[in-house]
């Protein structure tokens, strides 16, 4: 710069007495003019001209916030799916290979089951009987009417049709369950004495592409084993690792810019669709979601488990008035821009304008404050060395500085400062508001219903199960109920025709009539226990057609925190399948030392800050003790209650430091604890003088905790001193160093 400066001067001297003309003073000789009090320049055009000064206007746009972080793309839930069979068979054709595409619905192979065989003849068989039965019945009726048999033959036909009728119902019932052919099932009835042949076919779930199908001809498969795997490109998931301090910056809206690793040149966007409501436990890292759409067609395909750097902005609202970052001027503590007043073809004017500034993206800045309008045009190149000849040499700032560094003075005053202890603790959901939603029978995924972060109502139903077990429960309630109804109707009968029967017949029946309401009974719980509710149980009753699927039910209401299944996938029973937790009432866990132990108690009141926010002080109070020291870290836990909801939005695992205050001391002359600013082991405050500078000064501090700490010596009470931006003086301060 002094080089520029000296350089500026020689030319400066050589550049004639430019006189005044009507209406103006006369120009400096040396091609520059500053008046420092009103913040004012004026350069000669050979001046600006030296110094190559440029200018640019300010504007309004928009000025997103962006955040870096870790992303991998994850497929959606409902668009990867595997294929098993429902029944153990051997495979006798394969339609599909690996890397085809192919549509819902549509066949993937074929195989031969012997369980399938056995329906068929399950039902050829039940079918001749009742038409054997039903001719019976209709010979004995005539023969008992006319007295030439007991009425008691005639029952007893009756009851054998009934049982016949009731086989083929239940093995009609089951074949529709496996959505075989309805076609060949009426065929089967229609004519039992022919031999038919019937292959388990296996259908895709979805549209996409087959990406297993690890299976030859003639092998032999069962109902666990995966065959198939699909998955539909058209969209999938970018999961979005956040750090837990940048959390509170990120909500649904906001657009996403994802860069895979191998290729940083390609570029996809999104939009955040999903905050999720806990942090890892390991990482503590908070996961946001965005769906990214494929084009199938085009040269770059976004692939399962690729990784990726990924941009997140802030959502976007109103326009800001923003100014370029070359155009702001530091001078201590303030920032301040040169504003083009004035322009001609001698000579130019320039305004100091001090400015409150807000977030930088890129190249830019937002402008929150000062007397700056769109259209103004502020000086870029040049700016630096023209600024410094407003240079005050002291720390004083002006209202607008003082706002743009959140500068407040307050007179130092006596406090008393309460002991403390400080301890780490976490963000705990009670184990009353946090609930596990499972299958009560094992079978296969066909449906998710709920998506992630989805709020979910108690009884709601989150995703349905495919279950061979929940069948066969509804098969036997089936039976059960056909069975009471005709052993029911057989006892009426039999009172009706006492005089002519054994008495031990009529108990027997009546014995075999409790028995079958005591089953069916039995399997109504077992079904109730499974999920179903009595409606559902009436409905399957009348009209004797099973639930295909399962549901699987909210137990409480909350939000879906946590799910890694996909369709087709096989679950066990009571396999933990969605997580859910009602954040409304989230506590904080606290970790006491042995050491700390008899300062703390119940009811204790405890000042929080979280890692998402260390800016704001959220007040608990203590309710509960683990009552147990923990073996290993020797900590005592406590639970506390929030007081009051803070500001951001508590989630499972957050951080927290909690300083819980065990006693009082003496008054003492104090300050706040954010007031001091620390070079290597000292410290030291900023005073502010009649004058409105700002000295920095050295103190002895002395007892201290969150809020305040002590003063030995260097201050006095009443002396005003920065109580916060006591940062932003310090950087102001070893700029004027």
């Amino acid at each position: 710069m002094p080089k520029l400066f000296a350089g500026l001067a020689a030319i400066l001297l050589a550049v004639s007495q430019v006189h005044a003309h009507e209406g103006h003073r006369p120009l400096p000789t040396r091609g520059m003019e500053v008046n420092v009090e009103t913040g004012t320049l004026i350069l000669t055009k050979a001046a600006r001209e030296t110094l190559d000064v440029k200018t640019v206007a300010a504007e309004s746009q928009e000025l997103p916030q962006t955040l870096n972080a870790y992303g991998s793309i994850v497929m959606p839930w409902d668009r990867h799916a595997v294929i098993a069979s429902p029944l153990t068979g051997r495979i006798v054709d394969l339609k599909v290979s690996p890397g085809e595409t192919v549509s819902e619905g549509q066949i993937l192979a074929e195989m031969e089951s012997p369980e399938l065989e056995q329906l068929i003849l399950e039902l050829r068989a039940a079918q001749g009987d009742l038409l054997l039965s039903s001719q019976l019945v209709d010979s004995v009726g005539q023969a008992s009417r006319s007295g030439a048999i007991p009425a008691v033959r005639f029952i007893e036909a009756k009851l054998k049709q009934d049982q016949d009728k009731t086989s083929v119902e239940l093995a009609s019932v089951k074949w529709r369950s496996l959505q075989l052919p309805v076609a060949m099932l009426d065929a089967i009835l229609q004519s039992p004495q022919q031999n038919h042949r019937q292959l388990l076919q296996l259908r895709s779930p979805i549209d996409g592409v087959v990406t297993h199908a690890d299976l030859s001809l003639g092998k032999v498969v069962d109902p666990k084993e995966h065959l198939f795997e699909i998955i539909d490109l058209r969209s999938v998931w970018l999961k979005i690792q956040v750090l837990e301090k940048d959390l509170t910056t990120v909500s649904v809206g906001q657009t996403i810019e994802f860069q895979i690793t191998t290729d940083s040149s390609i570029s996809y966007r999104g939009v955040v669709d999903v905050v999720d409501s806990y942090l890892d436990p390991n990482t503590h890292l908070g996961t946001i979601w965005a769906t990214i759409k494929n084009e199938l067609n085009g040269p770059h395909i976004l692939l399962p488990g690729m990784t990726g750097q990924v941009k997140v902005d802030s959502i976007k609202g109103n326009n800001h008035l923003v100014v370029p970052v070359s155009s702001v001027i530091r001078d201590g503590a303030e920032r301040f821009v040169l504003v083009e007043q004035e322009q001609t073809a001698v000579a130019s004017t320039y305004k100091k304008q001090p400015l409150v500034l807000g977030k930088r993206t890129g190249d830019f800045i937002e402008v929150q404050g000062g007397s700056l309008y769109p259209g103004d045009r502020v000086v870029t190149r040049g700016s630096h060395e023209l600024g410094g000849f407003f240079a005050k040499g002291v720390l004083k700032v002006s209202p607008e500085s003082a706002r743009d560094i959140g500068l407040r003075t307050a007179p130092v005053s006596t406090h008393t400062i309460n002991e403390t202890i400080a301890i780490d603790g976490l963000v705990d959901v009670p184990p009353t508001n946090r609930s596990i939603a499972s299958a009560q029978l094992g079978g296969a995924i066909s449906k998710i219903l709920v998506d992630r972060g989805q709020k979910v109502r108690k009884g709601q139903v989150l995703a349905e199960v495919t279950s061979q077990v929940f069948q066969s429960l509804q098969l036997d309630l089936l039976r059960a109920n056909l069975n009471l109804s005709m052993k029911r109707t057989m006892v009426e009968n039999l009172l009706a025709a006492r005089e002519s029967i054994a008495p031990r017949q009529l108990w027997e029946n009546e014995s075999q009539l409790n028995q079958f309401a005591s089953r069916r009974d039995i399997v109504i719980q077992q079904l109730k226990t499974a999920g179903i509710t009595d409606q559902q149980i009436a409905e399957l009753l009348s009209s004797q057609r099973l639930m295909i699927t399962l549901p699987v039910l909210a137990p409480m209401d909350g939000v879906i925190m946590g799910f890694d299944k996909f369709l087709g996938h096989v679950v066990r029973p009571d396999e933990p399948l969605f997580e859910i937790h009602d954040v409304s009432h989230a506590w904080v866990q606290g970790f006491i030392s042995q050491r700390d132990f008899p300062h703390v108690r119940i009811g204790q009141n405890v000042r929080m800050r979280f890692v998402a926010a260390p800016d704001e002080i959220v007040v608990g109070t203590i309710t509960r003790s683990g009552q147990s020291i923990a073996v290993g870290d020797q900590t005592l836990s406590v639970w506390i209650e929030l007081q009051e909801k803070p500001s951001f939005t508590l989630q499972h695992n957050m951080l927290a430091r909690i300083h819980i205050e065990t006693g009082k001391v003496e008054s003492s002359l104090s300050v706040p604890i954010k007031s001091i600013v620390h070079e290597g082991l000292q410290s030291y405050v900023f005073v502010e003088g009649a004058d409105k500078t700002f000295e920095r000064r050295f103190v002895v501090t002395g007892r201290s905790n969150d809020l305040q700490i002590g003063i030995v010596d260097g201050l006095s009470s009443g002396e005003l001193i920065a109580v916060s931006g006591a940062a932003a003086l310090q950087s102001g301060y070893a700029a004027l160093k």
